[in-house]
């Protein structure tokens, strides 16, 4: 016999409905999140030890975040989301049962089968390499293309160099991937969308490319772009996120100038999420639905794992086999397998142990979760918004991975930011408060040219709280966020900063040293 309810449980039921059905916003919640805590790690580092945290910043990190030690933070660590997510009792479990053969072990090819399921149907016969990271797979694909073009083994004429020699254009090329494209000859303009630049929260895919632009780009470079490169969502210009509209219409210039196009996948499925969210015709769509959609439209992608593989290492590079792109260059895979072979390992372990196989496996089924990646983005966005709430100006509207931090309008009053390297400064503070930040602007993405110091161009000046996944509770990011107010509220007394060491480096933000000056 079936439990009748009754009016007055149903009364209950219904205000319970209401309230998991409200926009959670900082203090309150109105409903727990989809996991507990299975494990705990305590710190081992005085909260209040703000005097010995400012000498270790100065006198042995010289004010780098790269350099501090990240046991010695009893705060947030928001300095990156790659490999610093919490693993799930499920890959864990998986980790346990790792094969750990030479090479083919059994991990790979669960790998293969669960990058068809994830992807689409189309990646089941492609060719997986296995790295230890996302930047190995960027310099061996580089490194392999230049070499390829390099020795005239491409298969269609219009691929030979211009006047201007060879572009890799993309909506927002990361700080590495970049790296890797100039260290291999090739220029890698970012052609971010019209949008990007419109002070508008409502517009909801500023990680676009500028179509037009890159149209232009196609039809004038007489076959000099040997590929078009597309970073989802795009961290450089803040997180934000491309819509499918936008990858539609990049497939159709690939056919239509013959140039292949690639995803930078690291943060697909939180890509995916705002497509479902915000893009007209998808709601009813799910997540893995949207996530196939937006790979039939690729060649090949590179992913580093340590994001949305939810892993503490891994990547890959994946082609797909009879594409434009396997077409164009008919020899690169070959070239490719025999640059792995002597810098990675054999392709089918790429330098990891057949367990993290297992654990990135687990991952690729998790990511895709409605419920878990709810709680992910909407854990970044209420961080914003406590941030917004106490006048921060951050980039809007918030995007999946990371808040940035608008270090023009935090500083606009103030003269000479630039030049006293402002956001640097508030990265050292910080440091002192117990949380580090990574400063992406004009001194990560500038450079030094005729000893000048250059903006990067387009400009992009923000400091970035990178939130890992399934570490923090929003306790934590509140306490982040009221450190970044106390220096917002008192910033006419944040001190410059000068470089004592590695101005004119490439990667400098990595490797530079810094002091404050009054």
């Amino acid at each position: 016999m079936e439990l009748e309810t009754p009016e007055y449980i149903k009364f209950f039921i219904s205000k319970f409905r209401e309230l998991a059905a409200k926009d959670p916003d900082l203090p309150r919640y109105y409903k727990p999140r989809p996991y507990r805590n299975a494990a705990v790690k305590f710190r081992h580092c005085a909260l209040n030890a703000y005097e010995d945290r400012y000498r270790l910043a100065v006198e042995q990190a010289h004010l780098n975040v790269f350099k501090f030690p990240a046991h010695k933070l009893p705060g947030c660590d928001l300095l990156s989301d790659s490999g610093t997510t919490t693993m799930t009792m499920e890959q864990w479990s998986q980790m346990l049962l790792g094969d750990e053969a030479y090479g083919s072990n059994e991990g790979y090819y669960e790998l293969n089968a669960q990058i068809a399921e994830t992807f689409g149907e189309k990646w089941k016969d492609s060719e997986l390499l296995i790295f230890h990271q996302g930047r190995a797979c960027e310099h061996a694909l580089f490194k392999v293309l230049r070499d390829t073009l390099r020795k005239g083994e491409v298969s269609v004429e219009a691929m030979r160099k211009n006047k201007s020699g060879y572009i890799i254009p993309s909506n927002g090329h990361f700080d590495t991937t970049e790296a890797n494209i100039k260290d291999n000859e090739f220029q890698a303009p970012n052609l971010f969308c019209g949008e990007y630049y419109r002070n508008d929260p409502d517009l909801r895919f500023k990680g676009n490319i500028h179509i037009e632009k890159l149209e232009r780009m196609l039809a004038g470079e007489e076959g000099g772009i040997p590929l078009i490169y597309f970073t989802i969502t795009n961290n450089t210009g803040g997180g934000q996120p491309v819509s499918m509209d936008n990858i539609r219409a990049v497939h159709k210039l690939s056919c239509k100038y013959k140039a292949p196009f690639f995803f930078d996948a690291a943060r697909f499925a939180e890509n995916a999420w705002f497509i479902k969210r915000y893009e007209a015709g998808f709601q009813t769509r799910t997540i893995a639905e949207i996530v196939k959609e937006m790979f039939t439209y690729v060649d090949g992608f590179h992913i580093s794992c340590k994001k949305d593989g939810l892993v503490n290492i891994g990547g890959a590079l994946v082609i797909m086999k009879n594409s434009l792109f396997t077409d164009n260059y008919p020899h690169f895979l070959d070239r490719l397998m025999n640059h792995q072979l002597m810098t990675e390992a054999h392709p089918t372990y790429g330098g990891l142990a057949g367990r993290d196989l297992k654990g990135l496996v687990e991952g690729f089924k998790t990511v895709v979760r409605q419920e878990y990646l709810d709680y992910r983005i909407g854990q970044v966005h209420r961080f914003g918004r406590a941030l917004l709430r106490n006048g921060i100006p951050i980039l809007t509207p918030i995007g999946g991975s990371a808040v940035y931090i608008d270090i023009d309008k935090f500083f606009k009053d103030v003269p000479d930011a630039d030049s006293r390297l402002k956001g640097i400064s508030l990265t050292g503070l910080l440091l002192i408060a117990g949380h580090r930040l990574c400063e992406l602007g004009i001194f990560a993405f500038g450079s030094m040219k005729d000893g000048v110091e250059t903006p990067p161009e387009p400009r992009v000046n923000f400091v970035r709280a990178a939130v890992p996944r399934l570490v923090y509770e929003d306790q934590d990011l509140s306490a982040a966020a009221e450190a970044v107010t106390v220096l917002y509220d008192n910033r006419d007394r944040i001190p410059g900063v000068k470089v004592t060491h590695g101005q004119d480096l490439t990667l400098r933000h990595f490797k530079a040293d810094f002091e404050f000056v009054d």
